[in-house]
């Protein structure tokens, strides 16, 4: 059984069945290299594709680690990755007029000390650089399940973040217009996504 599939199409499945996919990766084909996990030390739970958390279970950044499980996926020292947490249902997954919303970015991250266990390699995610500080869920009270994507990306070889686009405001990741947020950024910036997972919270 090769279970490095079997994990990549549970991701898949769980991205595709939330609409994920459609509404925040905008790619149809996209295939992840790996696992990102996540976990915030005011929850005994890990994020799982689809959990619901409270929000005052996720006032803290998370603890996150990405598990490379796709063999034919190269990471070097060199490498530096971007880190994002984004709400594509603000203000509610009918009313787009804040989406996305920009909850967190890190850049400029280094994925050191990897540890080996059969064809996966694993890896912390250490602090890097904050472009956007970390702003835990807040979803308006009524506004039902919002969905709250990680995501993580490669930066192309040899760019830091000093020279990516500003990202200018939190909601609709400063471009003014709705239902837009990381993808676009992403796009500019020449980002590869490499691995997402999402969780729910409401405020009823």
């Amino acid at each position: 059984m090769n279970y490095s599939l079997d994990l990549n199409k549970a991701t898949l499945d769980g991205l595709t069945k939330h609409e994920v996919i459609k509404d925040v990766i905008k790619d149809p084909h996209w295939k992840p290299w790996g696992i990102l996990s996540a976990e915030f030390e005011n929850s005994n739970e890990t994020v799982a594709m689809g959990n619901t958390l409270a929000p005052n279970q996720t006032d803290q950044r998370p603890t996150v680690q990405f598990v490379l499980n796709e063999p034919t996926k190269k990471i070097n020292e060199a490498d530096l990755f971007t880190f994002v947490i984004t709400d594509p249902d603000a203000p509610s997954r009918h009313d787009h007029k804040w989406s996305e919303y920009c909850h967190y970015v890190e850049t400029d991250i280094k994925l050191d000390g990897f540890t080996r266990d059969a064809d996966f390699l694993a890896s912390e995610v250490d602090q890097g650089k904050q472009l956007m500080s970390y702003v835990g869920p807040a979803p308006p009270k009524g506004t039902g399940l919002h969905r709250y994507c990680l995501l993580f990306f490669k930066q192309p070889n040899g760019v830091a973040s000093d020279k990516f686009t500003k990202i200018k405001d939190r909601p609709n990741w400063g471009f003014g217009t709705p239902a837009t947020g990381v993808h676009k950024w992403a796009t500019e910036n020449k980002l590869e996504l490499i691995a997402a997972n999402f969780f729910f919270a409401e405020n009823k």
